[in-house]
């Protein structure tokens, strides 16, 4: 069992490294959104395969094959001795119209690294890291001065992540009624930058570089209420609150000329000023959500019995964006976001829901989650006044890994959407995402944390 142990843990720190590298490498492509540009960047975008199918309901949705960091409240739903190790990726396609214009891009991205587990009776505990906010546009737009003309770019890059713990615990557990409670502690790491460059002619000009480091702890805190119909028949509500925080945030700004603009061995800088510390407040965001699962009578088919389910997921957030602010050198800027919501609706179906214990006469397609779902929300920001809608919808589907009985398992998920209005000739968004999830999980046999009895 240590030794077990000490292995997981050795390869666990082994693709942490490579998860930071990664982020490290590539973190100046982690968006391909022109919204990103303000506050600290995007945060939505970067979906977890095994919610997305449920029209991103995240905080309603978790047994014993899932982790699920979006609501610290779950982790002890996690099967004892079973620790589950998560890691996904992310893409997302979008097609981009203004007027007359369109924009094609993409990205590949890592959305989280991993892992809980359940330990006693009432607790659980997970780790790991997930982006928390991502920066990446450029918008070109071109000026008339008498007979020449100035190109102006507008570029950002970089991105913030988060190293976090949780830890859930029940604080009433009794024949009908479950109530947990959980956490999590993190740390916010990371660096974004705003860029504006002016080219005179083809090649000759100037740069405007606004650099943000920020570097803070973060909190959140879930809970979850059960209550048990009948055998068949399970209820569940939950809320998730991020309390209004403040970001511990550097900010400098340089400014360069350069007889190339595009070549940044080239630029000379001509002002700098220090790093000035100041905050960030982030506005608070609640989250609440509900959760009705029914299991259908066992069915008999060819001297085979079923154990099927279906669940119903929706959830409502709020988020209070008109508080947000940033305050440096004592000057306090609010810009006029708006409060924002995000509604969200999915299904899952499972053939059999006993699959290890079915495993030798369920087929492949028996043992599939098939999730099906839908959202809307808005952004923080307003265009002509009117509020900028997201809205689209998702599929996906949860494929277990009958490898000696464990619960790991491969989690694809889709989505489309449409952000703004594709019909008018403000900025719009036609986007695809997909999503792919591995959990794993020791074998049924190499469970953790039991005491083994000698004969």
């Amino acid at each position: 069992m240590q030794n077990r142990l000490l292995h997981f843990s050795v390869l666990y720190s082994i693709v942490l490294l490579v998860a930071f590298s990664f982020n490290f490498t590539f973190g100046q492509n982690t968006s391909t959104s022109p919204y990103s540009f303000y506050g600290i960047g995007e945060r939505d975008g970067l979906d977890n395969a095994t919610f997305v199918g449920l029209g991103n309901s995240t905080i309603t949705y978790f047994d014993s094959t899932s982790l699920n960091y979006f609501n610290p409240a779950s982790y002890n739903t996690i099967a004892k001795g079973q620790p589950l190790f998560s890691i996904g990726l992310s893409s997302r396609i979008s097609n981009y119209k203004e007027n007359s214009s369109n924009g094609f891009t993409k990205y590949v991205l890592l959305n989280h690294l991993a892992m809980g587990f359940a330990f006693a009776k009432h607790f659980g505990f997970a780790f790991g890291l997930k982006p928390y906010s991502r920066r990446g546009y450029e918008i070109t737009t071109r000026e008339m001065l008498g007979t020449d003309s100035i190109k102006h770019s507008y570029l950002g890059s970089g991105s913030t992540n988060e190293v976090f713990i949780g830890f859930s615990s029940n604080v009433l557990k009794i024949t009908k009624h479950q109530l947990t409670i959980g956490g999590n502690a993190g740390y916010v790491f990371g660096t974004l930058i705003n860029e504006r460059k002016s080219v005179f002619g083809t090649s000759e000009g100037g740069i405007d570089q606004k650099t943000m480091k920020i570097n803070s702890f973060h909190y959140e805190l879930g809970m979850y209420y059960k209550y048990t119909i009948s055998d068949r028949q399970t209820c569940l509500i939950s809320a998730v609150v991020e309390p209004n925080q403040n970001f511990t945030t550097n900010q400098k700004t340089d400014f360069f000329s350069s007889k190339f603009v595009d070549n940044v061995l080239s630029y000379r800088k001509l002002d700098s000023t220090d790093f000035v510390t100041g905050n960030v407040s982030l506005p608070t965001s609640t989250t609440i959500g509900a959760n009705y699962t029914f299991k259908f009578n066992d069915s008999k088919k060819e001297s085979k019995i079923r154990h099927s389910e279906i669940s119903f997921h929706t959830s409502y957030n709020s988020t209070s964006w008109s508080d947000y602010k940033s305050t440096f050198s004592d000057k306090i800027t609010s810009p006029s976001y708006s409060s924002t919501y995000k509604f969200t609706f999915g299904v899952q179906y499972i053939p059999e829901k006993s699959f290890l214990e079915q495993a030798g006469t369920s087929t492949f397609f028996e043992t599939i989650r098939y999730r099906v779902g839908c959202y809307q929300y808005t952004l923080p920001i307003r265009l002509n006044g009117t509020s900028i809608l997201d809205k689209g919808v998702t599929i996906g589907f949860g494929l277990p890994l009958k490898i000696q009985k464990s619960l790991s398992s491969i989690n694809l998920g889709f989505s489309y959407g449409v952000r703004g209005d594709v019909n008018s000739t403000n900025l719009s968004e036609e986007y695809y995402g997909i999503n792919v999830g591995v959990i794993f999980a020791p074998a049924n046999f190499e469970r953790w944390f039991i005491k083994r009895k000698l004969d």
